[in-house]
């Protein structure tokens, strides 16, 4: 028996916890339990001396596994930030994705892909469950996501840059990066203030060199919403890992 699994998925023996198959590339196929040897039917004993013999041999047991199935979303570019940062409305503006939207934490309940085309390339965004201290201790809904990012190219921080203290945000999503391990905190990334349409220009300028002065990152000035300096932003996501320069 053959099932389809989605790329992404890791199969592990639930009763070792050893990883049988990790299932990256589209079309990959991994044998989890071999079936039983068939049986030897009684015209397989049959001789020119004894043509209707009533010998047959039984079939073998196959192997039973109990399996543990855990999906890792597969993309490019992960979007990462608090709750409410804005990572669903700008998924929705740069691709097809239509994710649900809200004015409340915690919106998005499950990670949401959506593929990003420019210039005849196309790369998968995936908009991660928002963030919050402690994730990688349990805290929150983000923590049951953040295996997601591994599978993820690329990092896309966004920080709403009307909060309080948008480097304290930034950072408290840093640290529980770095928290969970995996070399999450490893990654290429980009950093994004969104919101930006809620703010005058010379509001949201300054609220980015003060950022840029805390953390030593130059954040992008973008809106989702009102798609300001969207494209501007994935295209230089598109270089990201491969001009540094783009990110000093």
């Amino acid at each position: 028996m053959e099932l389809v699994m989605p790329t992404g998925t890791q199969i592990y023996d639930f009763d070792t916890g050893i990883m049988l198959a990790d299932l990256t590339q589209d079309g990959a196929r991994a044998c989890i339990a071999r079936g039983g040897r068939g049986g030897l039917g009684n015209a397989h004993f049959k001789t020119s001396t004894n043509q209707s013999p009533r010998t047959a041999q039984k079939g073998e047991l196959g192997e039973e596994r109990t399996l543990l199935l855990q999906l890792k979303v597969m993309a490019d570019v992960g979007l990462v930030g608090l709750p409410n940062a804005g990572k669903s409305t700008f998924l929705a503006a740069v691709s097809r994705a239509r994710p649900k939207i809200a004015d409340y934490p915690f919106t998005t309940l499950h990670p949401h892909l959506g593929m990003v085309y420019l210039d005849e390339q196309e790369r998968v965004f995936a908009d991660i469950p928002g963030l919050i201290e402690g994730a990688a201790d349990g805290v929150g809904l983000g923590h049951e996501f953040l295996r997601h990012i591994e599978r993820c190219q690329s990092l896309l921080h966004l920080v709403d840059i009307n909060a309080e203290s948008p480097d304290e945000d930034y950072n408290t999503v840093r640290g529980e990066l770095a928290a969970y391990g995996a070399g999450l905190e490893e990654k290429p990334f980009v950093v994004a203030l969104n919101k930006a349409d809620a703010v005058d220009e010379d509001t949201a300028q300054m609220v980015a060199d003060d950022f840029f002065l805390k953390t030593s990152v130059r954040p992008h000035i973008i809106s989702g919403l009102a798609g300001q300096n969207t494209d501007e932003l994935v295209r230089n996501i598109w270089a990201l890992g491969h001009d540094e320069e783009l990110w000093t």
